[in-house]
């Protein structure tokens, strides 16, 4: 497993913050792979500086030209979600680390599950059943995981 220390503009960086955007589509001249992290640190373009403030996201899923003929050559789709604990690191995780990991990959879903609720109704009032159909089911989907994260997390702090 690999790190990548990648320079994000605010705008991408706040959206990745909020878990509103879960992907980058990014020059593959890393040989980025499954499993990697990606840091990615804010980077301001009109002072040419980094803010200090850095999110670390662990790749889930590739796509490049290979298989999917819409990707631009030497480029990839990079999807990306929180980095789990690793299980070398388990002497290391605290049930207080943990129950916040939980706690964290919640709110996130949470906020995936809000956004796909906009589209879907959005795409309700345009008469589009089968993308409001889609879209309603990835804002399930994601209900059902911050549920499960939720719990998750108030059964480790239990102990």
């Amino acid at each position: 497993m690999n790190r990548h220390d990648l320079k994000t503009w605010p705008k991408y960086f706040a959206a990745v913050r909020s878990g509103q955007k879960r992907f980058e589509i990014r020059r593959n001249d890393r040989d980025f792979k499954v499993g990697d992290i990606l840091v990615l640190r804010e980077f301001e373009p009109d002072t040419q500086d980094y803010t200090g403030q850095v999110e670390e996201r662990q790749i889930t899923f590739l796509l490049s030209e290979e298989d999917y003929g819409g990707v631009i050559h030497g480029f990839v789709a990079i999807g990306f979600g929180e980095v789990a604990p690793h299980p070398d690191a388990a002497g290391d995780l605290t049930p207080e680390a943990l129950a916040q990991w939980h706690e964290t990959a919640a709110s996130n879903a949470a906020l995936r599950a809000q956004e796909a609720r906009k589209v879907s109704e959005s795409y309700a009032k345009s008469n589009m059943g089968v993308a409001r159909d889609r879209h309603a089911a990835v804002a399930d989907s994601a209900e059902a995981e911050a549920g499960f994260h939720a719990a998750a997390a108030r059964i480790v702090r239990k102990g």
